[in-house]
Formats: C-alpha cells, structure tokens, sequence
C-alpha cells in the first residue's frame, strides 16, 4: 500500500478538528514550490513531504494542541544558512519552545525530529516517516509533541 495515501487520510482526517480547534490554515502549496524550497535547502522533497504541502500549506495559527505547520516562506526563513544535519525545520510546538524537522532517510521517506531551537541538546526521533508521524499525532498527540 502507498504510504502517502495512509498520510493523506490522516492529514485529511485532521482538518475538521483543525477547523474546530479555530486554525488559519493557508492552502496548499504548488508541488514545484515544494521540490525547489527543500532542494535548496539541501533536502530532497520526498512525496510525504509534497503530500503534505499538497494537503496544507501551513498555519497562520497554532492548533488545540499548540502545534503548527509552518508556511514555504516561513521553512525559507528558519532555514538560513548551512543545512543541519538534522534536517529542515518545518513545524513548531508552544511557540518555539520545540521546532520539528524533516530529514530524508535512506527509504526516502521523512524522519520527523524534535528538539530546542539552541544547539545545546539534539533534537531526538519522533517518528520514522511523516505518515507515522501524523499517524501518532492523530491518536495521542503527546506521543510526537513531547518525546521522552
């Protein structure tokens, strides 16, 4: 089974309570966009990350459980600079207090990391791929936005 199509019912899934919860949620963003942002950025988008984007293209606003998708112009500003071997920051958690990333594994799909924005500490594996990622973020929140 396509895994991008298990990301796209539950990102489709969780646009109601995106809605619900009072969310400014931009539209989706055009693929092309997508492939020379990241690839600039020195990641390939991989197709859970066009998926994405071809679902939602961010958040103006944090959702019920302080969590919110950053828009291509905001993943071009956090990204300036070298690239991170932890890859490309694309989502945030309490207003920075944690800042998501999308590194692209060896299967190609997208590793979801999480951790401060200060160098001090690393941030740590949240989950394997985007589709896990949501997957979890769907059924129990806490398990992706607060890793212990």
């Amino acid at each position: 089974m396509d895994p991008t199509a298990d990301l796209a019912t539950d990102l489709t899934a969780l646009l109601p309570r995106w809605r619900i919860d009072g969310v400014d949620m931009l539209p989706p963003g055009d693929p092309a966009q997508v492939q020379a942002l990241f690839a600039q950025l020195g990641q390939p988008a991989t197709p859970e990350v066009l998926t994405l984007y071809a679902t939602l293209g961010g958040m103006v606003t944090m959702d019920g459980e302080f969590w919110r998708l950053w828009s291509l112009d905001e993943v071009s500003r956090a990204n300036q600079g070298p690239p991170s071997e932890w890859g490309v920051q694309f989502a945030d958690f309490l207003t920075h207090s944690q800042v998501f990333r999308l590194r692209t594994a060896a299967d190609g799909r997208s590793e979801v990391f999480a951790g401060p924005l200060s160098a001090d500490s690393p941030p740590v594996r949240v989950a394997a791929s985007l589709n896990e990622f949501f997957a979890l973020y769907r059924g129990d929140p806490d398990q992706v936005l607060q890793p212990r």
